[in-house]
């Protein structure tokens, strides 16, 4: 039913500089599912995130989230609807930004937030500081954190509005091993709430494919390779050809 569908992505392309970034895309995303894409370097899959976000328009194409059609709908509204979380954030944050405004930043999707904060939105705030153990460092400065802390803090950014679709691209780069399993059991027990959003994930790392991520979509050369169940999506075969292995060595690594 419509209602279930959370992405709905029809014959997109995406032209940058004169270069097709994207071609003929087709995806579609219910409610229930969680999704990892994966896909060599310049396959695409940033560029399809920052789609979903309305930071870039597509040349060709229909996108809907969240039941919002771009070029109808208010992309500010559908930001308030959906959280995101990438490397880009962690640079633009102004390192002098109070944890509780970084948090809060995340309410209308800007980056670092002066200003009045409200009684609901600081509940908020605290409830997610709460949520990743961080109930001490609302009064630090973002510089002040550890990378890993400060993801705790980007992903509480992202959630602070209680978004229903939430965008992950390569949220643990930054973490060395020990902080990256730790990470994976925050995210872990967030899928798993009755309450949970959909999780879009852009990684390369096969261990970040936590058992919650059910549907995986494959790209190569900003085409789809593969859109379906986890296990076919990370059937060694099918990685080799994706990101330009032999089968062997996919098997070796990937299983």
């Amino acid at each position: 039913m419509k209602e279930t569908i959370v992405i709905n992505l029809s014959r997109i392309t995406v032209r940058r500089g004169g270069r097709v970034v994207l071609k003929d895309l087709d995806w579609t995303t219910r409610r229930g599912e969680h999704w990892f894409i994966m896909g060599q370097n310049g396959s695409g899959k940033t560029t399809l995130t920052e789609l979903l976000l309305g930071y870039l328009w597509a040349s060709e194409g229909q996108v809907e989230v969240l039941g919002r059609q771009f070029g109808r709908a208010s992309l500010p509204e559908l930001r308030r609807f959906t959280g995101y979380v990438a490397p880009w954030i962690f640079r633009r944050m102004p390192p002098e930004t109070p944890v509780e405004d970084a948090v809060a930043s995340g309410w209308d999707a800007s980056v670092g937030r002066y200003g009045c904060i409200s009684p609901a939105l600081r509940r908020s705030v605290t409830r997610w500081l709460n949520f990743f153990g961080c109930r001490g460092l609302k009064k630090r400065l973002f510089g002040e954190l550890s990378s890993g802390q400060q993801l705790k803090v980007v992903l509480a950014r992202a959630l602070v509005h209680n978004p229903a679709l939430v965008i992950l691209d390569e949220p643990f780069s930054l973490l060395d091993l020990g902080a990256r399993v730790r990470m994976y059991r925050y995210l872990e027990k967030l899928a798993l709430r009755k309450d949970a959003p959909q999780f879009v994930m852009v990684t390369h790392h096969r261990e970040d494919v936590l058992p919650f991520f059910n549907q995986g979509l494959l790209l190569k050369g900003g085409k789809v390779e593969f859109a379906g169940e986890r296990t076919a999506a990370l059937a060694p075969a099918r990685i080799a050809a994706v990101i330009g292995i032999d089968k062997v060595t996919a098997e070796r690594y990937f299983v």
